[in-house]
């Protein structure tokens, strides 16, 4: 499984979030931190710690 993230520096910090929940932004001091707040977040949403109410679908074009 692989989780997919989007970031950027501001100043001397990651600052993203995961793509399936954008609503959910961290940072992290170096790649490495916010690696591992991103891996936080998701954790916390797959046990229901931190709730979310955005659905996931599939478009297909044909």
């Amino acid at each position: 499984m692989a989780l997919h993230y989007t970031y950027e520096m501001d100043d001397d910090f990651y600052v993203g979030y995961l793509d399936d929940y954008p609503e959910y932004p961290t940072q992290g001091e170096n790649l490495k931190d916010f690696e591992e707040n991103l891996l936080d977040i998701y954790k916390m949403i797959r046990d229901g710690t931190l709730e979310t109410t955005k659905q996931h679908g599939v478009l297909e074009m044909v």
